[in-house]
C-alpha cells in the first residue's frame, strides 16, 4: 500500500474510532511503528489528526455521536438502568463505565439514591454528577477518547487498579458466546480493569449487543460475571451459557429468567 493510501485509511480509522494506537496501525498495515509515527506526523501537519499518547485522535471532536447513541433505544436503556439501580445499595462504591446505557444508569442513580460513590471515566457522567451533593463522584483521568467521551489508556488503567468497588456496571459493545467484546482496544482494557477491581460485575446490554459480530477486542470471559441485564430474552445459546456459569439474567421488565 502506498503512503498516500495508508494516510487516507488512517484518517478514516481515526474519524471512525476517535482514537487509534500506533501498535494497532502497525499490525493492520504490516509496517513498522516508526513508519506509522512518520505517517501520523505528516497527517498532523496536514491538520487531519492530532497525535496523542501512543496513537492519534480525531482533529474534529463533536458531541453528536454520543448524543445520537443516547437517543437510540433510549426506552430500552432506561428500563435496563432502572433494573440496574435496584441492585445498588446506599453506601456502596460502584464503577460505571462510558456509554449511553451507563449514562442512563448514572441518571437513575442521581435521581433515586443517596450516599453512593460513583467511579467513572465518562465525561457525560461527570456532567451529570456535578450537582450530586448526596453522594460522591471519583473521576478517572487518562487519555481522552473523543468518540466515547471518556478517559482511557495506561494511566486510567493504573488508577482503576488502585481502587476497589463493590460492583462494576459494564456496558460491552458485544456479547459473544466466548465472552464480552469491544470495538476499541483501550475501552476493552479499562472495562476489564474495572471488573477485576470489583467484588461483583453486572453487565448492562440491550438486545442489539447479542447480534453485534464486528467487535474485535476481547474484554473478558463469563467467569467473572454475576449478572446480565438486558431488554429481550437472548437466544438459547446464551441462556445455556448463563445457566452453566451461574449468571443471573434479568429482563428489563424486572422478570428474572434464571
Amino acid at each position: 500500500m502506498l503512503a498516500k493510501q495508508r494516510h487516507a485509511e488512517i484518517t478514516r480509522l481515526v474519524e471512525e474510532k476517535g482514537f487509534v494506537q500506533v501498535t494497532e496501525l502497525s499490525r493492520l498495515f504490516n509496517v513498522s511503528e516508526v513508519t506509522i509515527r512518520t505517517d501520523l506526523r505528516a497527517l498532523e501537519q496536514a491538520g487531519k489528526i492530532e497525535r496523542n499518547f501512543g496513537g492519534a485522535t480525531s482533529k474534529v471532536i463533536e458531541s453528536s455521536p454520543f448524543q445520537s447513541l443516547a437517543l437510540m433505544l433510549s426506552e430500552n436503556k432506561t428500563a435496563i438502568a432502572k433494573k440496574a439501580v435496584s441492585l445498588i445499595k446506599e453506601g456502596e462504591s460502584i464503577f460505571v463505565d462510558a456509554s449511553s446505557t451507563a449514562w442512563h444508569l448514572a441518571l437513575q442513580i442521581k435521581e433515586s439514591l443517596r450516599d453512593v460513590t460513583v467511579i467513572s471515566n465518562s465525561i457525560p457522567v461527570f456532567e451529570l454528577f456535578k450537582t450530586y451533593e448526596e453522594g460522591t463522584l471519583i473521576g478517572i483521568p487518562g487519555t481522552l477518547n473523543p468518540q466515547s467521551q471518556s478517559f482511557v489508556g495506561p494511566f486510567a488503567e493504573e488508577i482503576v487498579g488502585r481502587l476497589r468497588a463493590t460492583k462494576a456496571f459494564i456496558t460491552p459493545k458485544a456479547i459473544h458466546p466466548e465472552g464480552l467484546r469491544d470495538d476499541h482496544m483501550m475501552n476493552a482494557a479499562i472495562r476489564k480493569k474495572m471488573m477485576k477491581a470489583s467484588t461483583e460485575s453486572i453487565i448492562l446490554a440491550d438486545h442489539s449487543k447479542f447480534s453485534n459480530s464486528r467487535c474485535l477486542f476481547e474484554i473478558i470471559g463469563f467467569a467473572s460475571i454475576s449478572t446480565v441485564i438486558t431488554d429481550r430474552l437472548p437466544d438459547p445459546e446464551f441462556l445455556e451459557i448463563f445457566d452453566q456459569k451461574g449468571i443471573r439474567l434479568y429482563i428489563a421488565d424486572d422478570t428474572e429468567q434464571s
